[in-house]
Order: C-alpha cells, then sequence, then structure tokens
C-alpha cells in the first residue's frame, strides 16, 4: 500500500536523540554550476562547483513534566556569549518515519540564526536555520 508521508512522520534529532518538540523544518541544497563556455561557442556548457546545504526548524518552547525546556538546553548551547569554535557544531538528523522504517538525512551544521517570539494564543516558539559543513554522512531516504 502506498505511503503518504506527513508531518507527523517528522522529527529532529540532535547528537543522534530526540531531544526537541519541533513543528517542522527543512533543508535546502544547492550546486554552484561553474560556467566553462569558450569565444566560439553558441550555447553555454558549466561544470559542477560548490554543493552547499542550509535549512530551518521551529521549536516548541515549553517544559516537560520535569520542568526541563528542551528548546531552552539547545538555545543556550548555541548562543554563544563568547568565539564560536569549530566544537560548536551540531549534528542534526532530519527524520521520516514509516513504523519502524526511518528515512534519514544526517549531517554536521552551525546554527547560523536563531530568533525566539511570543503570540498571544499560540505556543511560543523558536526558528533557528542552520548551515552544513562538509557533505551529509548519512542519507537513506
Amino acid at each position: 500500500m502506498a505511503k503518504t508521508y506527513t508531518g507527523r512522520d517528522g522529527s529532529l534529532l540532535l547528537n543522534g536523540t530526540t531531544q526537541l518538540k519541533v513543528s517542522d523544518w527543512s533543508l535546502q541544497g544547492e550546486l554552484e554550476l561553474l560556467d566553462t563556455t569558450t569565444l566560439g561557442q553558441c550555447e553555454r556548457t558549466y561544470a559542477p562547483g560548490i554543493q552547499t546545504f542550509t535549512g530551518s526548524a521551529n521549536l516548541l518552547y515549553y517544559k516537560d513534566d520535569a520542568g526541563r525546556n528542551d528548546a531552552s538546553t539547545f538555545l543556550r548551547s548555541v548562543i554563544k556569549t563568547s568565539e564560536v569554535t569549530e566544537t560548536d557544531k551540531v549534528q542534526l538528523t532530519l527524520r521520516l518515519s514509516d513504523g519502524g522504517v526511518n528515512s534519514d538525512i544526517t549531517f554536521n551544521a552551525f546554527i547560523s540564526s536563531v530568533s525566539i517570539g511570543a503570540t498571544v494564543g499560540d505556543i511560543s516558539r523558536a526558528q533557528i536555520s542552520f548551515q552544513v559543513t562538509g557533505m551529509p554522512t548519512t542519507v537513506t531516504i
């Protein structure tokens, strides 16, 4: 039987563990094309250049029954009051689940922006944007 994935099938894992309540995530990939057209050619030609991936996610800002706030813990680890270094890199996994079968994209990234907001009548959210560093380490989609 065909499977249609919805947002209920999605999750975001931080360092291999589902630690955050996420309302949505997205990942965009782009390949820079290098123009290799030479004089006398009538059509442009290209060669592959650098590939890059960026993305974003909306985190629900809440406290669980034990008083822990997953988004708050995560944000404290990425909002720096000192210089950002290589050790601030995080491993993220974007997952779509079909029962016990997972479709994953796992990569290392730096959190490039954070936005926290509150709206009357809605759950408070924190939006993050990330920049993938290197290539994805796992792609099982």
